[in-house]
Formats: C-alpha cells, sequence, structure tokens
C-alpha cells in the first residue's frame, strides 16, 4: 500500500500544484488569478527568490517544487515543516488577492540556551508584517518596533492588557498571540505567519553565503560583539545576527535604529538571491530548503505546498523598487512610558489606511530612519511603491511624511554610533 504521506504522495502535491499553475483553463473562472498573466511569464524561482528573501519564509518546499528535485526531497522537507508547524487559527484562506503574512524573531526561544542572556519568557523581538496587494503588483514590509507600547487582546488563557510593550505578546501565548495583537493593532486579518528564532538567524545566514552589509564608520559594540570596519561586509553566521540584534553600535542607540539595519540587511537579502544564481543550482536549493525547514517554523496555515507555491508566485511580478519596508511609526519621547515606544497614531493611522487600501505611496527624501543612510547619493527615498509611469491616475502614490524606510532596490549603509 503506499503512503499517504509518503515520498510518492508528496511528487503527487507538487506536481499537481505547478500543473496548475502551467495550465490556467484547468483552474479558470471569476476572481481566479493565474501566476504571470498580469506581467507576463517569468521564471517561476524569482517569486520563490522573493519570498525566501522578503520574509525568510515559505522556501523549501517551493524551491524543491520549482526546480523538480526528487520525490524524497520534496517529502523530506515538506515533513520537516508540517513537523513544526503551529496553529494560529484559520485555514489560511486563497491567495489569489492581497494576503498578509506574519515574521516574528523569537528572543530566548527555549532552544536557545542561555547564550544571549536569560528572560523569564520567550519574547516576539522583531515583528515584520507583509502585506501583497490584490493585484500582486506591490508589497509592503511593516516592521513593528519591539518596545512598542500598545493594547493587546485576550489570548492564550491571558487576559486582555493595555499599554504593554509588543514583544511581550509571545509570552503571553506564543506565536498566535503575536498574531492576534499585531491584527488588532493594524485592523488587518493576518492568516499567515513564521517564526525563526536567534539559532535560526545564524544557520539560515550561513546557507545563503552571508549577506552583504554596510556601516559608514568602524563599529566595536561590546554588547553584541560586533566589529565591522567602516564600508562593505558580507556577514554570515553569529555576525550576521550581531548586525541585526546591534543597536549600541548603531545610530542613536534606540530599538528604532536596529530597524533601519534590519531594512538592509533584508533588503540586500532579496538583491544577492535574485542576482547571484542561486536559484539555478538545485544543490544549493535543496540545502537551503533543507536549513529552512529545521529552523523555520511556520503556521499550520501556511506549511502546505500550495500554499507555499501559489505566494512564491505572486512575488514573480513585483520588482524590488516596487517592495517597501516601512517601520511603524513612533517616538520614544514620551515621559509616560520612558525607554519605550509610543505610536505616533496620526501618522500610523494614514500608513495602514493606504497599505490595506493596497494605495501605493511614497516616502520622502533621507526618510531612511535613525539608523540609516544612502550609499549612492542619486538614490531616493522618495521613489514610489508602484512606478509612477504605469500607474493610473487614480493611482498616484501618495505622499507618506513621517514614515521611514526604503525599497529593496535601495542600498543603504548603517550609521555607526557617533559617526
Amino acid at each position: 500500500m503506499t503512503d499517504p504521506d509518503g515520498p510518492d504522495a508528496a511528487r503527487v502535491r507538487f506536481d499537481d500544484v505547478l500543473d496548475a499553475r502551467r495550465r490556467p483553463s484547468v483552474l479558470s473562472g471569476p476572481g481566479y488569478r493565474v501566476s504571470g498573466a498580469r506581467h507576463g511569464r517569468r521564471p517561476r524561482d524569482l517569486g520563490v527568490a522573493r519570498l525566501l528573501s522578503g520574509v525568510g519564509i515559505a522556501v523549501a518546499v517551493a524551491l524543491v517544487s520549482a526546480t523538480s528535485l526528487s520525490a524524497y526531497a520534496a517529502y523530506d522537507v515538506g515533513h520537516g515543516f508540517l513537523q513544526r508547524a503551529v496553529d494560529v487559527g484559520g485555514d489560511g484562506g486563497s491567495t489569489d488577492g492581497a494576503f498578509n503574512v506574519l515574521a516574528i524573531g523569537a528572543d530566548n526561544d527555549p532552544a536557545q540556551g542561555t547564550a544571549y542572556g536569560e528572560r523569564g519568557a520567550t519574547l516576539n523581538d522583531s515583528n515584520v508584517l507583509l502585506h501583497v496587494s490584490a493585484d500582486h503588483t506591490q508589497a509592503v514590509a511593516v516592521s513593528f518596533p519591539r518596545d512598542l507600547v500598545v493594547d493587546q487582546p485576550a489570548c492564550g488563557g491571558s487576559p486582555a492588557v493595555e499599554d504593554t510593550p509588543i514583544n511581550q505578546a509571545y509570552g503571553r501565548g506564543g506565536m498566535q498571540c503575536v498574531v492576534q495583537t499585531v491584527e488588532q493593532v493594524t485592523g488587518m486579518e493576518i492568516p499567515y505567519a513564521a517564526q525563526v528564532s536567534f539559532a535560526g538567524v545564524i544557520r539560515m545566514s550561513d546557507a545563503v553565503g552571508g549577506v552583504p552589509v554596510c556601516v559608514t564608520d568602524a563599529v566595536d559594540d561590546p554588547y553584541t560583539g560586533l566589529q565591522l570596519s567602516a564600508g562593505e561586509h558580507t556577514v554570515s553566521g553569529k555576525t550576521a545576527l550581531a548586525f541585526l540584534r546591534d543597536r549600541h553600535g548603531v545610530g542613536d542607540g534606540s530599538d528604532l535604529a536596529r530597524i533601519s539595519s534590519l531594512q538592509q540587511f533584508l533588503s540586500s537579502l532579496m538583491r544577492k538571491v535574485k542576482s547571484e544564481g542561486t536559484l539555478g543550482d538545485p544543490s544549493k536549493l535543496y540545502g537551503l530548503a533543507k536549513t529552512a525547514s529545521k529552523n523555520i517554523t511556520l503556521s499550520t496555515s501556511l506549511a502546505k505546498p500550495s500554499t507555499m507555491v501559489d505566494m512564491a508566485g505572486a512575488f514573480e511580478g513585483i520588482g524590488l523598487d516596487r517592495i517597501t519596508f516601512v517601520q511603524y511609526p513612533g517616538s520614544v519621547d514620551d515621559p509616560s512610558f520612558p525607554g519605550k515606544v509610543v505610536p505616533e497614531q496620526a501618522t500610523a493611522d494614514r500608513l495602514m489606511r493606504a497599505v490595506r487600501a493596497d494605495r501605493p505611496f511614497r516616502l520622502d527624501a533621507g526618510s531612511t530612519g535613525r539608523g540609516a543612510t544612502d550609499r549612492d547619493a542619486s538614490a531616493s527615498a522618495a521613489a514610489p511603491a508602484v512606478d509612477q509611469s504605469s500607474a493610473k491616475e487614480s493611482s498616484a502614490p501618495q505622499d507618506m511624511p513621517g514614515v521611514t524606510g526604503q525599497t529593496a532596490k535601495q542600498k543603504t549603509c548603517a550609521v555607526a554610533a557617533g559617526g
């Protein structure tokens, strides 16, 4: 008897998904979007690359299926994701239109040990909400400062709380509580989520061969151990983690400055994976996919081959200049919450209305944030999320004063503390 969850079954499930994407007539009908229909044919692997580098998730099964590796490889990697999957509520729904994915970086994960200090609970120190527009022509990734003071709903058996740092949500009820908290803050439904620990960041950065980053001046931070000379470096392993965690050696020492480093890292990762031929090497792809399956925890809604392949396909028509990283607006100057970040509500509401409505927007020039600066004087942070030449008049980009960030195409440098 054939094992319904074995390698042969994996081959059937993956081939069904890919065949459906190749044959539009099989899945035609109102509202069905066939990948590539809007922008012409492009290699499927480009969509996978953007999904991997944008949120660091949904890579393994999509990569393996897209490159037609063995049925065993598909089963091996897919099974790893399924074994680690966590239910955050709901079945995920369709990715034909707009969809949202929450990527969570966990501090003090149970498997982490005490190498990075001891804390009373696991903290969701990095929270990035990725929103892909309904027509799959643009994407926005919103980073939430870990010390952002927000109201949080009852979840995981814990009562609702007010004015609580967002990074305490995980300790109150795990991944599902983080999802519900960000849903309440943004007014957006989040059916998909993924989580990676410190150890996972180390292993994933090693697997991709390191990520180019830049600092304006030398950094020597005893808190994280980050030591970099001025200029560009390719960081991996513990150095990559230190770069992402560092806030004493860059910017003004606040968590807001550290978000700029995260946005630089993710943008650079996108450009690297797209340009270096990683996607054409089956052995590299399988190694990367295998590493992801062991170090990234997906929601059960996301740990489905069909969902991951379709989600990857949604990125095929999105250029680097149409992927925008922004920081949820907040201030560190409120005396009522010393050392914390208080939402700048009017600006945040304006930003989230634009994101929810798929309304393209542009940032002010020089708005890369407290911890970053443009590497190229000709680069402009005011580049719209959607190219104005191809946008309809009614979709002209909206100015978004007070919001900081960058596009994936922009090259930035972390500003060294005191530099």
